[in-house]
């Protein structure tokens, strides 16, 4: 039984893919409808763009079957590291921010929010944008708040 169902798992995931690759470019279409045919290339070729003044990134994730959302927060201030992740895993601890999780990007070293729903989740483009819109909304509060200090010139 359990064969049949990591089998059955992974067809959802391969199909789920399939269904991400179309609404991808729709999903940036729309996000980036006054942007230049430049700009909608190169988001579609980063798989990145810029929503509500945050640079997010959205892919599926086929090993959990999950469409992961990313959103940079910024670039720490040296001086505050310490401050700044302190308070990146209280607020995970305390989900002040809800339905978000930070993180440092392991190369870039910025914060990082991120979430993510289950690819059965995600039925259509609209799940996908209101997804986006939330995780910059939340972003948008938490860089408001000045609880973490980030680098204003990065």
């Amino acid at each position: 039984m359990q064969a049949g169902e990591a089998c059955a798992q992974a067809v959802a995931a391969s199909d789920f893919a399939v269904r991400f690759a179309s609404l991808m470019p729709r999903l940036v279409q729309r996000a980036l409808a006054h942007a230049a045919p430049e700009a909608i290339d190169q988001a579609l070729a980063d798989g990145g763009f810029v929503l509500n003044d945050c640079t997010v990134v959205m892919r599926h994730n086929p090993d959990d079957d999950t469409v992961e959302f990313f959103c940079d927060v910024g670039l720490p201030e040296p001086s505050a590291l310490e401050a700044t992740y302190r308070a990146a895993l209280e607020i995970n601890l305390c989900r002040t921010y809800p339905g978000i999780t930070l993180g440092i990007h392991p190369e870039s070293g910025r914060l990082v929010a991120t979430t993510a729903l289950a690819s059965a989740e995600v039925d259509d483009d609209e799940v996908c944008l209101r997804t986006l819109e939330s995780l910059t909304r939340q972003v948008g509060r938490l860089r408001g708040s000045g609880t973490v200090t980030l680098d204003p010139t990065a």
